[in-house]
C-alpha cells in the first residue's frame, strides 16, 4: 500500500482528476488539481486551482487545509471563528491557505476528503 503523495495521486486519478505534484516553500508535497470547477453555491462555475497537502503518511491521516488559487481571489484573508480561517499560503502570494479540521475515513480517505472540500466550496 502506498502512502503520501503517491497514494493521494493514485486516489485522485481513480476519482477522475488529473493531479500534478507540487511542493511548498517548506518542502511539503501537494496534489494540485488545475481547472477545478466549483459545482454549486455562491461561486458555482468558478474555475480554481486546488492544492491538497499530502503528509508523508497520507492514507493514514489527512491534512488540515486546502490551498486555493483563483483570479479574482474567492476569499481573501479572514478569520471567522468556527467557520473558516484563510491565511497566506506557503505555495506563494497567489494562493490562499484555507484551514479546516477535515475528518478522516480510513476506508476511502480521498473520496471522503473531496466530498468535504466540495461541500466547503458550495457553502462559502
Amino acid at each position: 500500500m502506498n502512502y503520501g503523495i503517491e497514494r493521494l495521486h493514485a486516489d485522485l486519478k481513480l476519482l477522475g482528476y488529473d493531479p500534478v505534484a507540487i511542493k511548498d516553500s517548506s518542502g511539503l508535497n501537494y496534489a494540485m488539481i488545475g481547472g477545478f470547477i466549483i459545482p454549486a453555491g455562491k461561486f458555482e462555475g468558478r474555475v480554481i486551482d486546488l492544492a491538497i497537502p499530502a503528509p508523508p503518511d497520507y492514507g493514514r491521516i489527512v491534512g488540515s487545509s486546502m490551498h486555493i488559487k483563483s483570479n479574482p481571489i474567492l476569499v481573501d484573508y479572514q478569520n471567522v471563528p468556527s467557520v473558516r480561517n484563510v491565511i497566506a499560503s506557503n505555495l506563494g502570494s497567489e494562493w490562499r491557505y484555507w484551514s479546516f479540521a477535515f475528518k478522516f475515513l480510513p476506508a476511502n480517505p480521498t473520496e471522503y476528503l473531496m466530498s468535504q472540500i466540495i461541500t466547503i466550496l458550495k457553502n462559502v
